[in-house]
């Protein structure tokens, strides 16, 4: 009875602290979402959304998808490729990217309070994310086909 308590009480506050970095997250994305804050990224990343094959319409997309997880970027993706008509080979090469790299705030700032090592973490995924993404773009230079 006293490890299913302990295990209870470790899970709320597990879930606590889970809830205490999620919602600020997500409220500050909506906040800034009225701002010209990610435009303003978008043109100090645009070198390295070039070099993976991408354009500054893939910007806010990708924040999304980097910042909040795959399943909210998802839903801006669809928006943005709909009212921009992004080509087959940038949403293929945005999902390539956020399939790496997804959440990465918030999933760091999750395995920091659990004790993992949050600049590790991000350094890795970010680095495989843009490798791999920048790698494709190369090998998939033009045509609609998929590598």
């Amino acid at each position: 009875m006293d490890a299913l308590l302990s295990a209870v009480l470790g899970a709320l506050q597990l879930g606590l602290k889970l809830l205490l970095i999620i919602v600020p997250l997500v409220t500050l994305f909506e906040v800034l979402r009225y701002f010209p804050v990610f435009r303003r990224a978008g043109a100090a990343v645009d070198p390295l959304m070039r070099g993976m094959g991408l354009t500054r319409d893939a910007a806010v997309p990708l924040f999304t998808g980097i910042f909040l997880g795959i399943a909210y970027g998802a839903g801006i993706i669809i928006r943005v490729a709909q009212e921009k008509r992004l080509p087959k080979r940038q949403l293929f090469l945005m999902g390539l990217f956020l399939a790496t790299c997804h959440a990465v705030v918030e999933d760091t700032l999750i395995f920091v309070v659990i004790g993992g090592n949050g600049w590790i973490m991000l350094g890795v995924r970010i680095a495989i994310a843009v490798g791999l993404t920048a790698l494709l773009a190369r090998l998939w230079r033009g045509g609609e086909g998929i590598p």
